[in-house]
């Protein structure tokens, strides 16, 4: 007999705009191979309270992802929109085998359109657990900002 463990996911972006919703999109989420390598060292591990994700990072490529990808194509915290950083997760457990993550981006510096996002174990550096897509979304003001919540599911 052979079981094995499928780690997937959901992605949900929404586009706010002076706290009214703009937009919404869903998609399935990539865990990478460096994620689920991530996975087993947690598992692994003796020493309690580790998480694998703290921060979720965000980016301005569309080039598609792969489950290879150790960075977000063009992440936010580089170039014209150094003064971002990742955004820590709030993180719950909905159900027994899903793990929610929730972080919130808020326009300001330069403008940008956001067109991926990235599950990080820290502020800086670190693993990217998933990465994904996620539309193009300007944050065109200091009032837009940008809600993910981000699933993901063992079964």
């Amino acid at each position: 007999m052979q079981e094995g463990i499928k780690v997937t996911g959901r992605l949900k972006v929404e586009h706010f705009r002076d706290g009214k919703l703009l937009s919404t999109m869903e998609r399935d989420n990539i865990v990478t191979t460096v994620g689920k390598n991530s996975l087993a060292t947690l598992l692994n591990s003796a020493s309690a309270g580790n998480s694998v994700v703290t921060h979720m990072g965000f980016g301005t490529s569309s080039t598609a992802v792969a489950v290879g990808d150790t960075t977000l194509g063009t992440e936010l915290t580089t170039g014209t929109y150094s003064g971002y950083a990742r955004q820590a997760v709030a993180r719950t457990n909905p159900s027994g085998n899903v793990v929610q993550y929730v972080a919130t981006l808020t326009g300001g510096t330069g403008n940008p359109t956001i067109q991926e996002a990235g599950l990080f174990s820290a502020v800086t550096g670190g693993t990217l657990f998933a990465h994904q897509l996620t539309g193009a979304v300007n944050l065109a003001t200091a009032s837009d900002s940008l809600q993910v919540t981000w699933q993901v599911t063992f079964s």
